[in-house]
């Protein structure tokens, strides 16, 4: 009965417009958000776009004499290039938009993240209710928390942007939304393509187990190809060191470092695996090789990760400590490890050697989370 949802909403048909992003700091008297009306939109983005539209298309004044006529010509065929250049932008700017990551909370709380043009404003929706918005950065990378908390119900959110140059663009999907009126329930988030023919995607089910990132078999997509990658280590008694991570596809993870067997491990259900072994801590760095196998045996996916001696040591107290994959930042681990994104500040504190600029960290960095 939850898909009933995918059908409700994609009937609501009207692209709304504009929207998307992630983490937040909740308070009990948050804004909260009631479902709109599905055939509502949102008036700014659409009058931004039909504004838009409109003065690229008005028609330019025509000479007044004998070459009145060709005048006229040639100003609409100027018009029509210059809408096709618009139209153009405006397709070039809707590609670029795209929403990777969405989460909510029980009580509402949510938040957005994917990528656009760069340094895009991005704006998030419901109906015509503005729920967030903020600037890309200058990778495309944005993350939008929702200034209000959206209530028991069905919602229908869109994402839309504006680049550098004004134009304006609306996501071709949407996210579909179903929060609960149980408050231990975790809501219900699909991204409902509107582009006929393409299946909703599940991003985040009632039934999945934790936030720590680990992929819900519920949102898998057969069609993609096998894939793995570490998310956490952490130090065991006896010396161990454990690395956790998150797969699709396959059933074994087996490890080597230092070109040297590590250790092995199942991969279960829901896509997540552990396998621990040893270091040696007297080198300064190890390469570390993970390897996805089929149930014959077969690799289908490796993951490389350089690791430093330096990064483990940090550890050492038992602190947890994260792999950063690609489009992550220090507010999403945050968010993931405390439930507050404000909290980066202390990974920072603990990671300063390793962190020179909060805004600017990169793929298989180790960072140290602190208690």
């Amino acid at each position: 009965m939850r898909f009933l949802i995918y059908i409700v909403i994609g009937a609501g048909g009207a692209l709304a417009a504009l929207a998307l992003s992630f983490v937040l700091l909740v308070e009990p008297d948050v804004e909260t958000v009631t479902p709109q009306p599905a055939s509502e939109t949102a008036g700014v983005t659409a009058s931004d776009s039909d504004d838009a539209t409109a003065s690229s298309t008005a028609t330019a004044p025509t000479t007044a004499g004998d070459d009145g006529a060709t005048s006229a010509v040639g100003d609409e065929d100027t018009n029509a290039a210059q809408s096709a250049e618009t139209d153009a932008a405006a397709s070039d700017a809707a590609s670029a938009l795209a929403i990777d990551l969405a989460q909510v909370k029980p009580d509402g709380a949510a938040v957005f993240a994917g990528s656009s043009a760069p340094n895009a404003r991005i704006v998030v929706y419901e109906g015509d209710i503005l729920l967030g918005e903020t600037v890309a950065d200058a990778n495309g990378e944005w993350v939008v928390i929702l200034d209000k908390n959206l209530g028991p119900g069905d919602h229908l959110v869109s994402i839309g942007s504006t680049d550098a140059n004004g134009n304006a663009a609306v996501a071709d999907i949407m996210l579909g939304i179903q929060v609960s009126e149980n408050k231990d329930e975790r809501p219900l988030v699909a991204l409902l393509p509107q582009t006929e023919g393409m299946p909703p995607q599940l991003l985040q089910s009632p039934d999945d187990k934790d936030d720590d990132g680990t992929i819900a078999s519920a949102s898998v997509d057969a069609d993609l190809p096998p894939a793995l990658a570490p998310r956490s280590l952490a130090w065991k008694d006896g010396g161990a060191l454990v690395v956790s991570g998150v797969s699709r596809g396959g059933v074994r993870v087996s490890a080597r470092a230092e070109d040297l067997d590590f250790g092995a491990g199942q991969v279960e259900t829901d896509g997540s695996w552990q396998v621990a072994g040893k270091v040696n801590m007297d080198v300064a760095s190890r390469v570390m090789q993970f390897t996805l196998h089929d149930g014959d045996g077969n690799a289908v996916a490796t993951y490389t990760l350089p690791v430093a001696t330096r990064d483990l040591s940090r550890g050492l107290d038992g602190s947890r400590m994260v792999v950063v994959q690609r489009g992550d930042a220090l507010w999403r681990i945050a968010y993931s490890s405390y439930g507050e994104g404000v909290r980066f500040v202390d990974i920072v504190r603990r990671n300063a050697g390793a962190i020179s600029d909060p805004d600017l960290i990169f793929p298989n960095q180790i960072f140290t989370i602190p208690d």
